[in-house]
């Protein structure tokens, strides 16, 4: 289920109107295209206004651009198999195939997560930053480092360390031209909690992927990528956090070299041809 089917389907934050209206539109999704704000409106026992207001606090201008957007979606989910948990009964093919949609779901709900404008300012402050430091936490440590070494390769110098301690004196002796990017899936590690807390008292420029918005690492940091995840081990639970945060950082790491001159990064990788091997 993409992002804006699965926030009508949670109504996490709904008032009590507000999840009637979601409740009317996901029963009965097959009528939304013939219904004016008005019929829902009469349907669902508010005013036009209640129903424009839900809509723009879903992300929307109004109700119109909201319909097109679910109407997409729910066509998209609708078409697709409804069972993605792998279990014991699985072939070899029914794992690939449940794989692939897991991984295409992963990305798709990222998709609708992410917002532009967020890249926008990322890229505002990454073209005055003299260097990127990465703060992460066991399998997350394995994206930051991917991360650093895209960056590095866009000419974006960074930094990544591996140990707790490391990452605590790197966050206290931290310059203000840095940028600090942390990587949580809850965004409530203890640890990177604390590490944010110091930066945020150092001024230090925070970006962070999470797939909690609303996370006390979130709440600190000034950018804020919101990427897909699965509480449930069967659908792949934290591998679908780590498909979304590999999305954004790839699409990070392409506006980075679109602003490079491409000639002197084909001399830099035939440089590393020549030296390396990798």
């Amino acid at each position: 289920m993409t992002g804006l089917l699965r926030k009508l389907s949670c109504k996490e934050n709904f008032s009590a109107n507000e999840k009637v209206i979601a409740d009317y539109i996901m029963k009965n999704f097959r009528e939304i295209p013939n219904l004016s704000t008005r019929q829902l409106a009469n349907e669902t026992f508010c005013s036009s206004a209640a129903i424009v207001r839900f809509t723009q606090k879903l992300g929307f201008e109004g109700y119109s651009d909201f319909k097109t957007k679910f109407l997409a979606e729910m066509m998209q989910y609708i078409g697709e198999p409804k069972e993605k948990f792998i279990t014991d009964k699985d072939n070899i093919d029914s794992i690939i195939e449940k794989v692939t949609c897991i991984a295409i779901d992963a990305l798709k709900d990222t998709r609708n997560r992410i917002n532009p404008t967020q890249f926008l300012r990322a890229m505002n402050y990454l073209s005055v930053s003299e260097h990127v430091d990465f703060y992460a936490m066991n399998n997350n440590l394995n994206l930051a480092r991917m991360a650093a070494e895209n960056f590095i390769m866009a000419n974006k110098y960074s930094t990544v360390h591996s140990s707790t301690s490391m990452q605590y004196l790197q966050s206290y002796s931290v310059p203000k031209s840095h940028i600090s990017f942390i990587i949580s899936r809850t965004g409530e590690n203890r640890i990177l909690v604390d590490i944010a807390e110091i930066l945020r008292a150092k001024d230090s420029t925070i970006f962070c992927i999470t797939s909690e918005a609303n996370s006390k690492i979130a709440r600190l940091s000034k950018v804020i990528f919101e990427v897909a995840t699965s509480d449930k081990m069967e659908e792949l639970g934290p591998r679908v956090f780590t498909l979304g945060a590999k999305y954004v950082i790839d699409i990070l790491f392409a506006l980075l070299m679109s602003k490079n001159n491409y000639q002197e990064l084909k001399k830099k990788e035939e440089w590393l041809k020549k030296n390396f091997r990798y």
